[in-house]
This record gives structure tokens, C-alpha cells and sequence, in this order.
């Protein structure tokens, strides 16, 4: 049994797998990802930070996807700011992911730059523009795969669908992203979009030849202070991946753990609905420095009222690596 359901997903996900490219993670918390999915986010923010997520995918069916990221951003300048109507920021991203225990395994590698230009004397509200180049490899290890044609009169022998095509040529990828915010002491609204592989290529490879598409995100986040230092936030993105589009969207309510107004430490609780796929409960910590972020996907599909009940969770944790007092909302998309 086991033997046969490796061949029925890996075959599916193979297929599913000629789009995926890792640049930007498939991911149940966009809204504490940002710096991913936008390279106009890198360097902004009260603090320069570090993301990280850790994702598995599809529980049910063996460990048939997951993935791993890591991203970091700075302010340059940052000390001065306030003295200055702009604010350069860089940022790098690394993304891993994995299918079936690394049958097929993508590497993504970003760099990215960004500008922020205020718009007004207070500093409530700016405009960035950011750019950022990105480095893609896959490998594909086709000795953990079993497929139809590799049986003969019920037997198995050695010859492979997969034969050479162990490693594919890198990719690169250009991108581009736009970001509008406001912020002040009891609202923030952020208003964004972002494209990724600008420089679209068709490339010949061995199982099939892959048209690279554009990867498109518009995003709006919208947090206020409804009394004393709790806050409602609400998140909505649009997504087209390689030709599948979806909706994310919901809310956060958070509520301070302190009486302090000083502290930053927070409890965050939230929902969210990807269109056609999934419910998503979100529970969140912030922490002195740490903001710690815990989501389970419960799927409305077809595949979830199957025998293989697949599930999905993932913990995100954002590290500040510098910390800045602000009378602006401590938001939770900072």
C-alpha cells in the first residue's frame, strides 16, 4: 500500500511540481512574511528583523511537502532617519523546498533593495519601491520514485521515467514591488503590490518543457487600536501562481500581556480562508524581541474528505535584531 501510494502522489505531485519554483514560499501567514512575498518591505518597519518559517505540507500523505525560509532586512542609516525624507533598506531571502523526502528538492537564494520616500513632514505615511534578483536550482533524485513503467508482468526492474534529469539549470529571476504606507498612533494601512520573474523564459528541460510565468501579489493590511492597547488587524492578499489564483484573507485581534505601555509583549489570535482550499486558526506571541506565529490549515477540498486526510501547520518566528521606541502602533504586519 504504501509502495503504491508513493507512485500515485509522487506522479501527482511531479506534475504539480513543473511550477514550482520556491522564490517565494507557500505560506498560511503572508501578512508575518513579508519581506518574502514583497521586496519593497526590506528595511521597513520599527526594527530591522529576521524571519524564518517552517512549514509541512500534506501530513496525510507522507512528508510530501515542506519548506523552509529564512530572511533578514536592515534600514541603512537607520540612526538618522528622522533627519532624512527617505530610507534605503537591503534585504536577502532563502527559501528550501522539498517533495516526498526530497524527490524533488527547489533552492531559492534573493537579494533585494528598496527605497522609502516620506511624504509628509510628520513621517505618517511614505511610499517604497523595491527590486530584487533571485537565483532559483532544482534537483530531482529519482531513486526514491517507483513508476508504472518500471513494472513488467507484475515485476519491478531498474529502467526509470526520470532517467537524466537529475539536476536542472539555474534560474534567474528579476522582481519588482511598490508598497504604500500610513501609519500614526491609532491606525496603520498598508497598501501593496508586487511581480515577480519579469525576465519570463521558456527553458527545454528533460520530463517537460516549463514556461516560466509571472507570479503576481496585491496585498492591503489595515490594523486599529479599538480600546485602550488592544487592536483588531485585517489582512487580504490576492495570489496568482503559475496560473492558479486564490484569495487569502482575515483578521488578528491581539491584546497586550502587560499593563506597561512601554511593553511590546502581545497575544494574537486570528482566522483566515484561502479561496477553494482552506480555514486557517492562527495563534501568535510577542515576546521581548521574539514574535512567535503557530497556523493549522483545515482543508475544504476534495482531498481533505479522503482516506488520506491531509494536514498543514506552520511556526513562524520573527527576531527584531535592533530595537527602536516609536509613538507610532506597534503593528503586527511591522
Amino acid at each position: 500500500m504504501n509502495q503504491l501510494l508513493k507512485i500515485i502522489i509522487g506522479s501527482l505531485l511531479l506534475c504539480f511540481a513543473q511550477g514550482l519554483q520556491a522564490q517565494t514560499p507557500y505560506s498560511s501567514q503572508n501578512f508575518n512574511l513579508n519581506n518574502f512575498f514583497n521586496p519593497a518591505n526590506s528595511g521597513f518597519g520599527i526594527n530591522n528583523k529576521v524571519q524564518t518559517i517552517f512549514r509541512t505540507q500534506f501530513e496525510g500523505v507522507g512528508n510530501a511537502y515542506r519548506t523552509i525560509g529564512l530572511a533578514a532586512d536592515v534600514a541603512l542609516l537607520r540612526k538618522n532617519s528622522y533627519d532624512r525624507n527617505n530610507i534605503f533598506g537591503i534585504g536577502i531571502q532563502a527559501v528550501s523546498e522539498q517533495v516526498l523526502d526530497g524527490v524533488l528538492q527547489t533552492n531559492a537564494i534573493t537579494l533585494s533593495l528598496a527605497n522609502r520616500l516620506f511624504l509628509d513632514e510628520a513621517k505618517t505615511s511614505h511610499i517604497a519601491l523595491g527590486i530584487s534578483s533571485t537565483i532559483i536550482t532544482r534537483t530531482i533524485d529519482a531513486s526514491k520514485l517507483t513508476f508504472g513503467d518500471q513494472f513488467n508482468s507484475g515485476r519491478l526492474f531498474n529502467a526509470t521515467s526520470l532517467e537524466a534529469v537529475n539536476a536542472y539549470p539555474s534560474k534567474f529571476s528579476s522582481n519588482v514591488g511598490l508598497l504604500y504606507t500610513l501609519s500614526n498612533e491609532q491606525t496603520f494601512f498598508q497598501l501593496g503590490g508586487s511581480l515577480f520573474y519579469i525576465n519570463r523564459s521558456t527553458t527545454q528541460q528533460a520530463l517537460e518543457k516549463f514556461d516560466q510565468s509571472y507570479q503576481t501579489l496585491a496585498q492591503i493590511n489595515f490594523e486599529k487600536r479599538i480600546w485602550e492597547d488592544n487592536t483588531i488587524a485585517f489582512h487580504a492578499d490576492y495570489q496568482n501562481r503559475f496560473e492558479t489564483e486564490f484569495l487569502y484573507m482575515g483578521a488578528v485581534f491581539s491584546v497586550p500581556m502587560h499593563l506597561q505601555k512601554e511593553n511590546t509583549d502581545r497575544l494574537y489570535l486570528g482566522c483566515f480562508y484561502r479561496t477553494k482550499d482552506a480555514t486557517i486558526p492562527y495563534v501568535g506571541l510577542m515576546y521581548r524581541k521574539y514574535k512567535f506565529g503557530l497556523s493549522y490549515d483545515i482543508y475544504q477540498s476534495n482531498m481533505a474528505l479522503s482516506s488520506l486526510r491531509p494536514h498543514s501547520f506552520e511556526f513562524t518566528i520573527t527576531t527584531n535584531i535592533s530595537h527602536r521606541v516609536s509613538d507610532k502602533l506597534v503593528s503586527l504586519f511591522n
